[in-house]
């Protein structure tokens, strides 16, 4: 309850707010910034999905964060395509904007999320500045190569779940593209409406594959990043025994995006031996 009337205060704020700024409208007009740069909401919407979960996608909305707070947490208005920042540097307002985790337990001095980031965030699939998120310079975390028809958010899942295999000594999963891929996203699009493992029709979930043999599933709904998501599940017993079970081989990964219902983000994976 205090959450949610924490959230309508800031609705409420944010209304105000809009309403008296003058020439600030719900219109089409670019937002041009004071460097000339036009503000991308298309590129922030996609870059940044936290955002979206609390403020939407509304251009006037997601510039409102962007100039109150996003750009103070290093969070960037524009693609990075030809950005003078290199893909390497360490961001650590970014850093700690993006992994309240960290910062609950190292505090927000610049040195040590640096540290942290070299000893551990790399390993953990953790980015270092908004550029490498956003598709810029980003090495792949294990030696499965990216693969075509997959999204952005699936490749990353799979690549974490395929290294915490390696790190005990599993072979990878491979990705299933003509059965177990397409099955997660009619799953996770299933559990916007019906958070379970059996189908809204009543069926198993595992009738959302054709000939499945030895089958597995996980399914999680709120995280808003594949490594949020990873980390909920390798914190689960059930969950972590799928994803580090030697007897699958295949997997398929479905991710929903639904703004506007009771979690936001929707998150399925179906193994096969």
């Amino acid at each position: 309850m205090k959450k949610r009337s924490f959230l309508l205060i800031i609705s409420a704020f944010l209304l105000a707010f809009l309403v008296l700024i003058p020439g600030e409208s719900a219109s089409a007009a670019a937002k041009v910034m004071p460097d000339g740069t036009v503000f991308d909401a298309s590129f922030y919407a996609s870059a940044y999905p936290d955002v979206v979960s609390v403020f939407g996608t509304s251009e006037d909305m997601l510039y409102f964060h962007y100039t109150v707070c996003g750009k103070a947490e290093g969070r960037l208005a524009v693609s990075p395509s030809g950005s003078q920042v290199q893909t390497g540097d360490f961001d650590a307002s970014y850093y700690a904007a993006r992994y309240p985790d960290v910062v609950a337990a190292l505090g927000k001095d610049p040195s040590v999320l640096k540290l942290h980031y070299e000893l551990f965030g790399k390993n953990e699939g953790r980015f270092a500045n908004a550029y490498q998120e956003a598709g810029t310079g980003q090495k792949p975390q294990t030696s499965v190569p990216a693969l075509s028809g997959i999204g952005t958010f699936e490749q990353q899942v799979l690549d974490i779940c395929n290294a915490e295999r390696i790190k005990i000594g599993l072979a990878p999963l491979s990705w299933d593209p003509s059965n177990l891929a397409p099955g997660a996203a009619v799953r996770a699009q299933e559990i916007t409406t019906y958070f379970s493992h059996t189908r809204p029709d009543g069926s198993s979930c595992f009738t959302a594959v054709k000939n499945p043999g030895r089958v597995g599933e996980n399914i999680a709904a709120g995280q808003a990043s594949p490594q949020a998501v990873m980390n909920s599940w390798m914190n689960s017993q059930g969950h972590r025994a799928n994803i580090l079970n030697p007897g699958f081989a295949k997997i398929g990964i479905g991710h929903v995006y639904a703004p506007g219902t009771t979690y936001g983000h929707y998150w399925v994976q179906m193994f096969s031996s």
